[in-house]
Parts: structure tokens; sequence; C-alpha cells
């Protein structure tokens, strides 16, 4: 298929084109406790079950504690799956990875001008996410950085990272996967990442908000951006339950 569900409750009836487009990368942004991390790993586990692979990188969470926590929260079995050859939950460091990345720029640097294109790697194993090359059991359809945020605080030289996240993009477009890189910003952001770049370089945008009214505090979501379809341009109430997270089109936020 060319448009991936992503199978996250009715989230797919928000997109006019009822999925997103493979080749496209989204970024995921909101504060803590919005469910970032759910939203992308139920889109995972639920793919899985359907056949598709997917990869969820972690720059920071212990990958053990991750899959506990979703095993114990909703009742998926991440290890079930990633036996079956349909997930792979890894976790690198982004320290090491910011010391990689500005070794290569620094030895470019030196021998001659910058070139983006010389980080990427056109073949079937996911490029970019380690200059040591992690090595990625199958190709995937669905690719998830968690977090972009951990990693640009690793990166002393802000300019070096952005020439790796422009580099990264271009890198996880060439899978034909659909990718989540989440960014974590504040409860309700006047930009979506820390930088303020990233909502540009992407194809699109969810947002996910914790909106407080007195004493109370309701979720809800945005696509702010989406260049592979319309869709739906107001915020959509949802609940994280048992099962995951729920969205509820036309309930009220308040």
């Amino acid at each position: 298929m060319d448009f991936l569900p992503t199978r996250v409750s009715t989230f797919d009836d928000l997109i006019v084109k009822k999925g997103i487009e493979r080749g496209n990368t989204m970024l995921v942004s909101g504060g803590c406790g919005v469910g970032k991390t759910i939203f992308t790993i139920q889109s995972m586990y639920n793919s899985a079950l359907e056949g598709e692979k997917g990869i969820y990188i972690a720059h920071g969470e212990d990958v053990n504690k991750i899959k506990r926590h979703m095993k114990l929260n909703f009742g998926w079995d991440i290890d079930i799956l990633e036996e079956n050859g349909l997930m792979s939950i890894q976790k690198i460091d982004p320290f090491a990875l910011a010391e990689d990345v500005t070794r290569t720029l620094e030895s470019q640097k030196k021998s001659s001008s910058i070139d983006v294109a010389l980080f990427e790697q056109r073949d079937d194993r996911v490029s970019l996410f380690d200059s040591r090359e992690v090595k990625i059991p199958f190709k995937p359809d669905r690719i998830v950085l968690d977090s972009i945020s951990s990693l640009e605080a690793a990166f002393a030289n802000k300019d070096y990272f952005r020439i790796y996240m422009q580099a990264l993009i271009e890198a996880l477009n060439e899978h034909q996967s659909v990718n989540f890189l989440i960014s974590e910003t504040e409860q309700d952001p006047n930009r979506y990442s820390t930088s303020g770049i990233m909502e540009f370089l992407v194809d699109g945008v969810i947002v996910l908000y914790n909106i407080r009214r007195g004493q109370l505090r309701r979720k809800a979501l945005e696509i702010l951006k989406l260049r592979c379809s319309d869709h739906i341009k107001e915020l959509v109430s949802y609940m994280i339950t048992n099962d995951g997270i729920k969205i509820l089109p036309g309930q009220q936020i308040f």
C-alpha cells in the first residue's frame, strides 16, 4: 500500500487518505504525559498484528522498561512480536551518536565543505541511527525515534544537529517507511520542537495537548500539518485507556 494506516483508534478517519504515505516522516509533539510514546508504539504494535514490521529506537528510556510498561498497562506483549520478526526495540546512546556525527562533520570540514549526502547509506538497513552501524533485522514499514529532544540535547554544536537531522530525514524517507520522530514540548507549545526547525523539515506534525481549565486537564490532538493528504482541521478529544489511546471525535474537550 502507498498509504499505511496508523491503526491508532479512529485516528485514520481524521485523514482523507485513511493513513500516511510511505516515505513520509511525521513529528509527534507534546508535553509530559500526553501519550507520545503510547501513540507510536500503539501504531507499531497494531500494525505488527497485521504483518507489518516496525523498529523503535529509544534515545533515553531503557528498552526493558518500555516493554514492561506496555505489557503491564495495555497488554501489549512486544517480546512475542520481536521473536516473530515483526518488531525491534533498541536503545542508542545519544551522546555516543552525537560524538560520532560531530567527529565525521569535523573531518569533512577540514578536508572540504560539509556534504549532507555523505551521511546517507541507500540500502535496506536503517541509516544514520548510529555511525557504528547498529544491525537492523529487517526492512521496516514503520520507524520511531524517541526522542529527538534527547538527541538534540546531546549535541554541543546545534548547527551539526540540524545538518544531521536533515540527512536523517532524507535517509529515513528512502526506506519508504512511515516514520515518527517524537519531540518533547511545553504543554501548550508555540513551537513543536526544541529548535523550532523540525516542524519545517518533516512531512507532517501531530500535536498532543494536555489542556488545563481551572482544576481540570483534558487531552486533545491536532493534525497541524500533513503534506500527503487533506485532514480534519480542528482539535479532537482523546483519552488514554487500558487499551491505549482512544480518540473521541465530536466530543467536547470541556
